[in-house]
């Protein structure tokens, strides 16, 4: 996995989600563990367990957002390729 990749996508994943309306907490708390968790994986990659479930979190939380948050969406997209990618 590409530490600048991981660290650009999650520059942009907090700026997205920091300008983003986000009513509901319940997505707003999912999204801040994903953040924190991907955070930890890259500051610590060679840590990293392909059996987590982290990429299958982003990939839920991902489709949750598509319809109305779709750049956050896109963002999240990106982190899922990026994770599964580093798994193969």
């Amino acid at each position: 996995m590409s530490k600048k990749g991981l660290h650009d996508l999650l520059a942009q994943l907090k700026e997205e989600r920091s300008g983003a309306d986000l009513v509901d907490s319940e997505h707003q708390q999912r999204l801040d563990e994903i953040v924190e968790s991907l955070e930890q994986q890259r500051l610590y990659p060679d840590t990293f367990d392909q059996y987590s479930t982290l990429t299958e979190q982003v990939r839920l939380l991902m489709m949750d957002f598509r319809a109305e948050h779709p750049t956050i969406s896109a963002v999240l997209n990106s982190v899922h390729q990026v994770l599964n990618n580093f798994k193969s």
